[in-house]
């Protein structure tokens, strides 16, 4: 992508290709509806979150962060070096996930929607935030 004016010192991104917001927006979304279904306390959930490790004085953590990166990507929008800064974060996180799933055993149905996350949040990176933000 070119840049066509500066703004402030900074480069003003050009028009970032649709299917990546698309994907950048499905992304956010998808991490709201976890963040909710991991903050109602439910024995499944703490069950396998006792299976992978996770100390308790972390997990109220988890819906915050999803929340939050759900902003990230969706003001990043606006903010091309914010929603990087998310997406580079989210691609930590999930491969962490992975790792803490296949590390206890756990059958690949439990690890893959990590993977895929993972790749989604590589793939805003990639495809739409670092462009934005890349000088021509």
């Amino acid at each position: 992508m070119t840049r066509s004016s500066r703004s402030r010192g900074r480069y003003a991104p050009g028009p970032m290709p649709e299917r990546t917001e698309r994907l950048a927006i499905w992304l956010a979304a998808a991490q709201v509806v976890d963040a909710i279904g991991n903050s109602i306390p439910r024995r499944y959930v703490e069950a396998h979150l006792d299976h992978l490790g996770v100390p308790d004085r972390l997990r109220p953590a988890l819906p915050v962060i999803k929340v939050t990166t759900a902003g990230g990507l969706l003001v990043g929008l606006k903010l091309p070096r914010l929603g990087a800064l998310t997406s580079a974060a989210l691609v930590a996180y999930y491969a962490a996930a992975v790792r803490f799933h296949m590390l206890s055993g756990d059958h690949p149905v439990l690890w893959i929607p990590a993977a895929v996350f993972g790749a989604g949040a590589a793939a805003t990176l990639t495809n739409l935030y670092l462009p934005a933000i890349r000088p021509a």
